[in-house]
């Protein structure tokens, strides 16, 4: 990729150089959303919204999990997400959900956790602190997305986010899912309402 990317440098006038970071940032995320495999080696890819493939990157990670997602949010309403993470349930992947409770009272929030809940896929809410602002994934056991996108359409369309991806680091996940398990522990299941 970076010889592609450095070709591509090549022909780019001394006149573009400003846009040319733009350029090579939308070429460099369109071929990485192209895979849907995590990296074989540890890497670390990072995104941004509103137009640099942050909500993709996202979406890489929920198609490349073979085994477990654990999803931490505080706000949830993106149909792009809550559609990624229906899939990986009916891949056979146990999928889990932790959101918070006060920042998922609308009925676009409402609408993404009954699509959720009613995939059956476990859904719960928390409100044991003044905000859960948690906005990660814990792939795998293995993998870790953070950052400050939350899963919603205004995350990926209208905000400044960033989302970062670490592949292949145990450790780092370990040290998430420890946290996402306290946090699961104090919700409550999110009940459907239809």
């Amino acid at each position: 990729m970076k010889k592609i990317l450095l070709l591509l440098s090549l022909f780019i006038p001394i006149s573009a150089y400003p846009k040319q970071a733009s350029l090579l940032d939308e070429l460099s995320q369109a071929l990485q959303s192209k895979t849907s495999r995590a990296p074989a080696t540890g890497l670390i890819e990072s995104a941004f919204s509103p137009n640099a493939g942050a909500e993709k990157l996202v979406l890489k990670l929920i198609h490349a999990s073979k085994k477990s997602i654990r999803l931490a949010a505080y706000s949830f309403t993106s149909p792009s997400v809550t559609k990624a993470l229906l899939m990986a349930k009916r891949r056979g992947v146990d999928v889990r959900v932790l959101v918070d409770e006060k920042g998922n009272r609308g009925k676009a929030n409402i609408a993404a956790l009954n699509l959720l809940v009613n995939g059956s896929i476990p859904t719960r809410t928390i409100s044991s602190y003044a905000i859960h602002h948690d906005k990660y994934i814990v792939s795998d056991e293995q993998h870790v997305q953070n950052g400050s996108f939350n899963y919603s359409q205004a995350a990926a369309k209208s905000n400044s986010e960033n989302v970062l991806v670490v592949w292949n680091n145990p450790a780092l996940a370990e040290s998430f899912q420890h946290h996402w398990q306290t946090r699961w522990v104090q919700g409550r299941n999110f009940r459907s309402a239809y």
